[in-house]
């Protein structure tokens, strides 16, 4: 933090107007004023800085402006507030509210002889610490009775101190109430809760002892709350704003103060406070109720953020975690379950083989959250998607310098993962060159980064997944026999969707439900017809092709079912269904695509170039067809 007056054997001239910190990162700190303009914000460059996300770079300005203290917003992003109203440019006024972000300033004009026997005051240093434990702020001045003033500043730094160590809304209450009770003469005390449909609800309430607890008045809350201001009445039998609060002549108060707790601009709720000796409340009173109800509003809004942030993150957990799990009831599956359970229990080294789109990445997930670094990182690494350089420096990190580009030194994924699981997906795409150094950290678990020239070590388990056969690649010199056998130390084989059709209904009703959620658009499930479509076909694509294809008809279907014609039309051309399964349209069109190819064929006589011009198409899409339509018997019995 900068300092924000020059060094001098004497305190500035304008050293009684101060900031106290109520909430937010300096919480408890006193702050003096200085003679030229104190900036605050985020940036380490302003007179105070709030390491808050919610405060601008520069964020406002306090400065002396003929005479009067004025803050001025600086175009923040959230605005500054002061009791609760956005401001531009605003006069301040002793003991008003000041909020940017997280943070609540007091300020207050000492000029009328406060003093803070906590603080100790050094012109050339802006912030002067003070203490906020109990013992620091509960006891005024030895020597002397403590003034107002100083007993209130005491009040509201304990209530600061306490609100911010608070985890439930509940303990919020008590802890307002605890305080305001040992200030304020009362006879009956509450916070009342504007809930989001616009009602009141009394969520914490107590009487004085020897009391009667009586209802709070809806009348004189809801006049705070829709007026956005504090009322205050020394004698209710003459006060013309509460002739329509007959609770309040029935119950007998004499006087009443209710404040709004008011954050960002919003209402949150009311303090209430009554007691029936007339003439008990002065402005102090009310000038330290409404700062403690400003204190709790910021308490408040941050307890339910962090709920609802905390609800939020738990729903997307579970959501990710039900997107990220193998599903499948078949006799295949069971066998893949088997054999991850007791792969889990080692930090043997895994390769999980499988045709694409099988999960092999699921399986790698599944054996390191059923193992015991779980709770450390699972990082996955495609070893097809990066340049041999690229995927090193991924790989091992490199160090500044190291090549051009390279501004800073960079940890590797080896090194992020340490204590967790390395995936490494597609290991058959690997170059020779980095097999080699793959091979080392395999065997060693150490490495070097790219550049550096000291040995790196860490404790990670590799699973690494291939759709090639490795033994395949190894007899062809494509890949180095003894990194196969380090990697291949228990093998998962993940089985094709085509030899687990039994659990085709599951996983496309777990598809339609997730894209159904996340398309905002009701599906309840998949039409007979169109499920014995998507069972009947071979999903050379696997789990994948069918998760696509599911997405696909979300998308473009227009009813609260997937139909037949949902589905892709290569799906529909290969699936070959019951004619009683597809509707009259495609099965005309399934029908016209079989009679044109083989009339074009025997016009051919057999070639399949040929016919592939005679019917416009590019050989390739030609063969694509037949495959799809099963054409293939039928046209070789016609050469």
């Amino acid at each position: 933090m900068n300092s924000a007056a020059p060094a001098s054997d004497s305190p500035s001239p304008f050293s009684s107007a101060r900031l106290v910190a109520l909430t937010g990162p300096l919480t408890g700190e006193l702050l003096s004023l200085v003679d030229r303009p104190v900036s605050i914000g985020r940036e380490a460059s302003n007179d105070i800085c709030l390491a808050d996300v919610a405060v601008s770079r520069s964020h406002c300005t306090i400065a002396l402006q003929h005479g009067a203290w004025h803050v001025r917003d600086n175009g923040s992003v959230n605005g500054t507030f002061v009791n609760g109203t956005a401001i531009v440019d605003r006069p301040l006024q002793n003991r008003d509210r000041i909020q940017l972000g997280q943070s609540m300033f007091l300020f207050l004009d000492d000029s009328h002889g406060l003093s803070v026997s906590a603080a100790t005051e050094r012109p050339t240093q802006l912030v002067t610490r003070l203490p906020v434990e109990d013992n620091g702020c509960a006891e005024p001045s030895a020597g002397r009775e403590a003034p107002r003033a100083e007993r209130d500043l005491r009040t509201l730094l304990t209530i600061a101190a306490r609100v911010n160590g608070l985890n439930t809304e509940q303990d919020l209450y008590t802890q307002l109430l605890d305080q305001v009770s040992e200030a304020i003469s009362v006879d009956q005390l509450a916070v009342v809760a504007l809930e989001s449909d616009g009602a009141t609800r009394v969520v914490h309430a107590r009487a004085a002892a020897g009391c009667t607890p009586l209802p709070v008045s809806e009348t004189v809350v809801r006049h705070s709350i829709e007026q956005r201001t504090s009322l205050f009445a020394r004698d209710v039998a003459h006060a013309a704003a509460l002739e329509s609060a007959a609770s309040v002549a029935a119950a007998g108060w004499q006087s009443i103060l209710c404040v709004p707790m008011v954050v960002r601009g919003r209402v949150v709720g009311a303090v209430y406070a009554a007691t029936c000796r007339a003439g008990a409340y002065g402005e102090d009173d009310l000038r330290l109720l409404t700062a403690i109800a400003g204190i709790g509003a910021v308490a408040l809004d941050n307890l339910r953020q962090l709920a609802w942030l905390t609800t939020q993150m738990q729903q997307l957990r579970t959501e990710l975690e039900q997107d990220q799990i193998l599903l499948g009831r078949s006799g295949a599956m069971q066998r893949v379950y088997q054999v991850i359970a007791k792969v889990a229990r080692s930090d043997a080294s895994a390769l999980i083989a499988g045709e694409t789109g099988t999960g092999k990445e699921l399986a790698a997930r599944a054996v390191h959250l059923n193992s015991d670094r779980a709770k450390r990182p699972f990082v996955a690494i495609n070893c097809a998607a990066l340049s041999e350089t690229l995927l090193e420096s991924e790989l091992f990190g490199h160090e500044r310098g190291a090549f051009t580009g390279a501004v800073a030194q960079k940890k590797g994924r080896l090194e992020v993962a340490d204590g967790g699981t390395v995936f490494l997906d597609e290991i058959g795409e690997l170059a020779l060159t980095l097999q080699s150094k793959l091979l080392r950290a395999v065997q060693q678990r150490e490495f070097e980064r790219l550049g550096g020239t000291r040995p790196i070590r860490v404790d990670v388990r590799f699973i690494c997944a291939t759709n090639r056969n490795l033994a395949d690649e190894v007899a062809a010199g494509r890949f180095r026999a003894d990194l196969f056998h380090r990697l291949n130390v228990v093998q998962i084989d993940m089985p094709p969707l085509r030899d687990r059709r039994e659990d085709i209904p599951a996983l496309a009703a777990h598809f339609v439900a997730r894209f159904s959620r996340g398309g905002r658009r009701l599906v309840r499930g998949i039409s007979p017809e169109a499920m014995r479509c998507l069972a009947g076909y071979d999903w050379p694509g696997n789990v994948r092709e069918l998760e696509n294809a599911i997405e696909r008809a979300v998308v473009l279907g227009s009813c609260d079912h997937v139909l037949v014609e949902d589905l892709p039309e290569a799906l529909l051309e290969r699936a070959a269904p019951r004619a009683s399964d597809l509707p009259r349209f495609h099965d005309s069109v399934r029908l016209a695509k079989i009679r044109a190819i083989l009339d074009a064929f025997r016009e051919a006589h057999g070639s399949y170039v040929e016919t592939a011009r005679l019917l416009g198409l590019h050989p390739n899409y030609l063969h694509r067809l037949i495959r799809n339509l099963g054409l293939k018997p039928s046209l070789e019995q016609e050469r």
